[in-house]
């Protein structure tokens, strides 16, 4: 087991990356890039990355050390998607960037910036802070118990989030969008062909924009909402569990009207879909 490691590859031997640990100081960067299969990021105490895989290939994993940045990959550097499973253990203060093609990820814990990016895998996020940035094009994302900013975008698959306070923005091409215990500042949401869900509060001062092409939008809102609200649909309607009284109606389905105080700014946009606002209670 190597405590420090300065420069130079390590590798292992057969199919299995034994326990490989390097010393972390504030302001390091761990990249994981180059792999396929699956990562799991859990959080420890201790001040250490510690790096373990099984696969066929992971005999040619290593982890390097450049300056602040230490990367897990290709031992060799040419190799690229290198089929294994990993597992990570870092501290939680850490920057984490984990890149892949046919990759799943699994973080949980951490509380620095986080950024996710693979072409053909799912992405689990749960009990984070901080920034969260993730991306995938075939695969699901799902976000649990998150505080801080969070980018979630998925092209094919359902976007997931639960428990999240702070700003969120996320996007779909063809999955549906979920949103449940959202308290945050700034949401912007919005699918291409997919059905939209929010559940959540809004706050005065906020604003907040969802969008769905093909595909209808459900908001679940407090009784006491406050909002300047703007909606708009082309072949749809709107039904509100709100007293709704028009302000202005622009034509071509465009509707503004205040729910409440009128504290929050929100707007939503329907080309072929129903809209509902529900009253969630308090």
């Amino acid at each position: 087991m190597l405590c420090m490691l300065m420069a130079g590859w390590l590798l292992a031997a057969g199919g299995t990356l034994p326990d490989t640990t390097v010393d972390l100081r504030r302001g390091d960067r761990v990249v994981v890039e180059g792999l396929s299969g699956s990562v799991e990021v859990r959080t420890w105490e201790r001040s250490v990355l510690s790096v373990e895989g099984v696969g066929g290939e992971a005999r040619d994993v290593g982890v390097r050390r450049e300056g602040g940045r230490i990367a897990v990959g290709p031992g060799d550097r040419k190799g690229r998607g290198l089929d294994v499973a990993l597992r990570i253990r870092v501290p939680a203060w850490v920057a984490l960037e984990i890149q892949g093609r046919e990759l799943d990820v699994d973080v949980a814990g951490t509380a620095s910036e986080l950024s996710v990016r693979t072409v053909d895998g799912d992405i689990l996020v749960s009990g984070v802070s901080g920034s969260v940035t993730l991306s995938t094009v075939e695969g699901r994302v799902e976000v649990r118990d998150a505080r801080g900013s969070v980018s979630a975008r998925s092209r094919g698959e359902d976007v997931v989030l639960a428990r999240v306070e702070g700003t969120v923005e996320v996007e779909s091409g063809s999955g549906d969008l979920r949103l449940e215990e959202i308290t945050a500042s700034l949401v912007r949401a919005q699918t291409l062909d997919g059905d939209l869900h929010f559940q959540g509060s809004l706050a005065s001062g906020g604003t907040y924009w969802f969008s769905t092409h093909d595909g209808d939008a459900d908001l679940v809102l407090p009784a006491r909402t406050g909002a300047r609200a703007r909606v708009s649909t082309f072949d749809g309607e709107l039904v509100s569990d709100f007293p709704v009284t028009l302000q202005r109606y622009g034509g071509g389905g465009v509707f503004d009207f205040t729910l409440g105080d009128g504290g929050a700014t929100l707007e939503i946009q329907v080309f072929d879909g129903e809209i509902r606002l529900r009253s969630g209670g308090r």
